[in-house]
Formats: structure tokens, C-alpha cells, sequence
């Protein structure tokens, strides 16, 4: 099997879609999610569902599993920030 320059490509941009669960990893172990941006990984979802979409369209089998590789792994990290988010004592007092 001749592996060329695309198919290189190819599998270290699809690894490159699964960081996001090094990050969800990260917030199980330590049981808090305060130092995570959630927008950023909301814009991800936003944005790896547009280019899904795009794929699905031009029937780019890369694009498709990319992108949803992409959406499970930030959706996890949603899921867990979400499962750790801590709430905020009330502080302020009622006059």
C-alpha cells in the first residue's frame, strides 16, 4: 500500500477532529469545567454542522466524517462542561 501526500493529510486532519475530547477528558478528571470556554465549542458544533451539511451536498465522504467526528467529540465536551458547571452562590442580598 502506497501511502501518498493526501492520504497523510487525509488521516492527521481527521485525528485533528478528536482534540476535543483531550479537553472533556480534562474536565472529568477534574470534576470542574470554570476555566472552559462554552461558546467556544457551541461555535464549533455551529460552525462543523454548516460544513457537515456542505459535505453531505457535494457528497465529500472526507468532509462528512471529518465534520461529524468534529460534532460528537465538541458535543462531548458540552455535554461534560455542562455536567460540571458549577453553580454560583447567591450573593447578593434581598433589600
Amino acid at each position: 500500500m502506497n501511502i501518498g501526500p493526501l492520504e497523510v493529510m487525509l488521516i492527521a486532519s481527521t485525528l485533528l477532529e478528536f482534540n476535543p475530547i483531550l479537553q472533556a477528558i480534562k474536565i472529568v478528571k477534574l470534576k470542574q469545567s470554570k476555566d472552559v470556554s462554552l461558546w467556544t465549542y457551541v461555535m464549533i458544533l455551529i460552525i462543523g454542522t454548516m460544513w457537515l451539511i456542505y459535505g453531505i451536498k457535494i457528497n465529500s465522504l472526507p468532509l462528512v466524517i471529518g465534520n461529524a467526528i468534529k460534532l460528537l467529540a465538541s458535543l462531548s465536551v458540552v455535554v461534560v462542561y455542562l455536567m460540571y458547571k458549577k453553580v454560583q452562590p447567591n450573593t447578593g442580598s434581598i433589600a
